[in-house]
């Protein structure tokens, strides 16, 4: 996402969610009061400038700023479940067993896993430009990055990679402190934690 929720989330957004995940209206009317209270002043050249009162986001620091992503994020979560059906309705999993993962989100990152077909992408930019006009928040292309499969044809790649408008085609090696493209994994593969 283009910034964390602090900077960027819209206040009527945030209402709606809690609304639709079923908080009572007192609740939301006190977590509303917290959240559009706050008032800004500059100081420029030694001189204080007149408050003004934001339009999104939370005070900097607040402790309950993580919870409320987590329920702006829940809107996300709902569009590629439910939007995303039948391009993002399985994404990957771990071992024959476990459950499908189609997304992950950690604060202001998330991988999405789909197929490498034009219909996906047209559908996951679909997803993404409904959730950033309603959240506010956006997706960073620039900083942004896509990782295929060793079985995707280049030329499919390339042709993908200008769909999604994201060019960097790559994976750091690791990400949260943890590997990312780790292939079979070895007895020694998470020694280092």
């Amino acid at each position: 996402m283009m910034k964390a929720y602090d900077d960027r989330v819209e206040w009527h957004y945030l209402e709606a969610i809690m609304t639709k995940l079923g908080f009572s209206r007192s609740f939301v009317s006190l977590i509303m009061k917290c959240v559009t209270s706050v008032r800004f002043t500059i100081r420029v050249n030694g001189e204080l400038l007149p408050y003004f009162v934001p339009s999104c986001g939370l005070r900097q620091g607040d402790p309950v700023s993580p919870f409320l992503f987590l329920l702006c994020a829940e809107g996300l979560t709902s569009l590629l479940n439910s939007y995303g059906y039948p391009c993002i309705d399985r994404g990957i999993r771990v071992s024959v067993r476990a459950p499908w993962v189609s997304h992950l989100l950690f604060a202001d990152d998330s991988l999405i896993f789909i197929s490498a077909t034009e219909e996906s992408v047209i559908r996951v930019n679909e997803i993404l430009v409904i959730y950033a006009a309603s959240s506010g928040q956006s997706v960073n292309r620039d900083k942004s990055a896509v990782f295929f499969s060793p079985n995707t044809p280049v030329d499919r790649r390339h042709d993908l990679k200008l769909l999604l408008g994201i060019q960097v085609e790559a994976f750091s090696d690791r990400y949260l402190g943890l590997p990312t493209a780790v292939g079979r994994i070895s007895s020694g593969t998470f020694d280092h934690i």
